[in-house]
This record gives C-alpha cells, structure tokens and sequence, in this order.
C-alpha cells in the first residue's frame, strides 16, 4: 500500500494495487512518513474504505476539526458495538459517530443539552441498540469522565440503526419510502387537512411510520396478546381509529400484511397527536 495522505502520525489515507482507497488507523504509523511511501497496513489497528471523493473530503474536514482521540474513541465503540449486536456496520458510521461524539462532548462542556425528543421511539423499537448505546456512554464518561445524559444513548443508537440497515436490500428501502408518503396521504385525505411537516408530532408520526414499515417488510413485527390497551385507545380516539383501519387496509390490499394490532394502537396515538381533532 502507497501513502496518499497524511492527516496525522496515527491516521492515514493510502491506496492499494487496486487502487482502492483506505484510512488506517494506529499508533504511530505514519511516524517518519511521508505522501508516497509504502506502508505496512498490518501494523494499522483499524482500517476503513473510502468509497468516494465525497467521503474523502469528509473525512478531511473531520479530521482538521476532532481531536484524533475523539476519533479513537469512536472507533472503540463502534468495535464494541458491533460485537454487543453481532452486526457488521457500514464503515460510514466512523465518520458520523466521531463528529456526533465530539460535538456532544464540546455541547457537554458548553452547558447546551440537546434534548432527545425521539428518545421515546428509540427505545422501544431498538432495545438492543439502545442497551448498546448506553454500554457506549460508560465508554465516553471512562475516557473522557464526562458523563452524557440518555437522550445522547437515543442519538447513538440511530447511528447504529442506520449503519446496520445500510447493507439493506434497496427493494426494502423503496418500499419504505413509498410506504411513508402513502400513509401520511391517506391521513390528510382521511381527516380533510395539510400536516404541519414542521411540527414535533409529524416529525414523531414519520418516524413511526418509517421504523414501522421497515420491521414489518422484514418480519419484526409480533403480536401482543393483550387487547385491553388497544379497546381503551380505539374507544378515547374513533377518527384516528377509522384512519387506522383505511391504513390497514392499503397494507393489506398493497402488500397482503396484517397489522398487528399492538402497531394499530401506536398508530391511533401518533395520528391523533397530528390531526388534533378528534371529537370533531
């Protein structure tokens, strides 16, 4: 392998005979180095691809802007991460969680919180990537002794999610976008009304509809037995209930899915969050 770049004595950017680019990263491998020297990628502790010039350019500014530990703080975790959840990430993430880490830490430092507020959503439908989040805050406070709060597990753990599912078939996520432009039209047309797309809860609503629509394409979805909550909810709120039920029937008739009624029940609060006019 052929040095390209040198950001620092640890982080380098090399191309192989292939000329596939790579930044690799280890203690002191570019020491007494310079831009066109060979080097020994075995002595690196990581290594990632760069897939494109956009990538690239990213990384670069990333680098000028992070301290270097920040970035092998994230690598640890990412490492972590992976083994907790026996996935393999998209080696986007490494520039992605480094900038998210960094500016968390210097927005920790600067008394400005970032309030979470899809926290909720996160934790209930990724549990195992939360859990792993959380793991990756005790990383954070371990080495830098700062401790992050829990809405910055939530933002962690998306950064996990989106890494995991970038691998994904891209019939899936055609799918999920048709699906979340279909939903969103058949509730204005259900209930007479434009969505305010800038409002929390159509934010909340899109969110739902999204992490829904990929688990139910992929088989995630389970039935909970208990009817209870779902009867209490069909009866406080009959509109969106009615919409549901139009919803249901555009999965059914599009795609021959049943919905459980568990994610109708998650429906009816999301939808009555957005239309605001229930009882109308």
């Amino acid at each position: 392998m052929i040095i390209k770049k040198i950001y620092n004595n640890n982080i380098v950017l090399v191309e192989d005979e292939k000329q596939l680019e790579m930044v690799l990263i280890g203690r002191g491998i570019a020491f007494h180095k310079k831009a066109g020297d060979p080097i020994d990628a075995a002595k690196a502790e990581k290594r990632f691809v760069i897939d494109s010039p956009e990538v690239t350019s990213r990384f670069s500014e990333l680098v000028k802007e992070v301290p270097v530990n920040h970035l092998e703080l994230a690598c640890r975790i990412i490492e972590d991460a992976q083994r907790e959840l026996e996935a393999r990430f998209s080696d986007a993430i490494y520039i992605g969680l480094t900038d998210h880490i960094s500016y968390a830490l210097y927005r920790y430092k600067q008394k400005i919180p970032l309030k979470n507020r899809l926290l909720w959503e996160i934790r209930r439908f990724y549990p195992r990537e939360f859990a792993a989040a959380k793991e990756a805050l005790k990383t954070i406070a371990y080495y830098e002794n700062v401790w992050l709060p829990e809405d910055e597990a939530g933002y962690i753990a998306l950064h996990f999610v989106n890494a995991s599912q970038a691998g994904e078939e891209m019939e899936t996520t055609i799918r999920v976008t048709e699906t979340v432009q279909e939903v969103l039209k058949i509730i204005q047309v259900h209930f007479n009304m434009n969505l305010e797309e800038s409002s929390l809860n159509y934010q909340r609503l899109v969110t739902h509809i999204r992490y829904f629509s990929h688990r139910l394409f992929v088989g995630e979805l389970v039935e909970n037995d208990d009817d209870t909550l779902f009867e209490q909810v069909r009866a406080a709120y009959p509109r969106s209930y009615a919409c549901v039920c139009r919803i249901c029937e555009y999965f059914k008739g599009k795609y021959g899915a049943q919905i459980t009624r568990e994610e109708q029940m998650y429906l009816m609060l999301h939808i009555s969050r957005v239309a605001k006019r229930e009882g109308s």
